[in-house]
C-alpha cells in the first residue's frame, strides 16, 4: 500500500462528534492512516455554554476552551493531532463550516469523518455545519447520524 491517508474529524464534543472521532481512530489504528481533529471556537460564551466548554458561572477563555477540548481528543484518540482556530463572536454556522472545510483541505484529508444528526436530510436545516462542510469538497465523507 505505503501510502499514508488523513482522516479529519470536525469536532464540538458533541456526542455524534465524539462517535466520529472514534470511528477514525479505529480506522487508522494500523501505520497508514493519521487523523486530525479539527474544531472552531467562536468567542461567544453562549455558544461555549451551549457545548458545555464552561461551566455556568465560568468566564469565556478560548485557550482554557482549546487545552479542555485537546484532552478531550486526546482521551479517545492518543495519537490524533489537533488543531483549533478561534475566530469572532458573529461567526455564522456557515462561516464555521467554511472555516472546517479550509482545514480539512490544508490538511489534504482524504476522508473527513462527519458527525451530524441531519447531513442526509433532503431538506437540511440552515444552521446545520455538516451539510455545508459535506459540499463541494475534494475529499470522501464518513457520514456518523448515530452514536451506536
Amino acid at each position: 500500500m505505503g501510502e499514508t491517508l488523513t482522516f479529519f474529524v470536525p469536532f464540538d464534543g458533541t456526542e455524534l462528534a465524539v462517535a466520529a472521532l472514534e470511528r477514525a481512530d479505529t480506522l487508522a489504528s494500523g501505520p497508514d492512516a493519521t487523523v486530525i481533529v479539527g474544531t472552531i471556537v467562536p468567542k461567544d460564551r453562549d455558544y461555549a455554554r451551549e457545548r458545555d466548554w464552561i461551566g455556568a458561572n465560568e468566564a469565556l477563555d478560548p485557550e482554557v476552551i482549546e487545552e479542555r477540548l485537546l484532552s478531550w481528543v486526546t482521551n479517545i484518540s492518543p495519537t490524533a493531532a489537533f488543531r483549533c482556530q478561534t475566530v469572532g463572536a458573529h461567526v455564522s454556522s456557515g462561516g464555521i463550516a467554511t472555516r472546517l472545510r479550509d482545514m480539512a483541505e490544508d490538511v489534504d484529508a482524504d476522508v473527513v469523518f462527519l458527525g451530524s444528526e441531519n447531513v442526509g436530510s433532503v431538506a437540511a436545516p440552515i444552521s446545520s455545519i455538516g451539510t455545508n462542510v459535506a459540499t463541494r469538497v475534494s475529499y470522501d465523507i464518513y457520514l456518523v447520524q448515530s452514536a451506536n
